[in-house]
């Protein structure tokens, strides 16, 4: 089983590259670059210590979907090099009722890797903005 029960239990679940008891890292997509998607049970998580610019329409200016798209191909990126894969819950949700967790790859932490190469920011208690008035990107 991977991550089925996840968000009601607070204990990490591993994946493997390979098939193992038929879980497998490949069963794990990037929705964006602060969110990933279980796609066996589509459960959706958010990664509890980093905000990411949106890619989408939600996107306030054009500078905040091209950050987006940076922070979601570097998250891709990451994720599809990775041979294993934790999840590890924190008993919390966003606002949309997603379970904020950590995610290990290979033992490092997937949101600090996304620091560390610029494609996002750590998380706050209140979302702040991307975008100055002028559309330029705030970071």
């Amino acid at each position: 089983m991977l991550c089925a029960d996840l968000p009601a239990r607070a204990e990490s679940e591993v994946a493997a590259h390979g098939p193992a008891n038929g879980a497998s890292i490949l069963t794990m997509r990037v929705i964006d670059g602060d969110t990933i998607e279980n796609t066996t049970n589509g459960v959706r998580y958010r990664l509890d210590n980093i905000e990411a610019a949106r890619d989408s329409d939600q996107a306030v200016c054009a500078s905040e979907r091209d950050e987006g798209a940076r922070a979601t191909a570097a998250a891709e990126q990451l994720v599809g090099r990775a041979r294993t894969l934790t999840v590890t819950p924190t008993g919390r949700f966003d606002g949309a009722g997603q379970p904020l967790v950590f995610v290990s790859l290979d033992g490092r932490d997937l949101g600090e890797l996304l620091m560390a190469q610029g494609a996002a920011r750590p998380a706050r208690a209140r979302a702040e903005p991307w975008c100055d008035a002028g559309g330029a990107l705030l970071l």
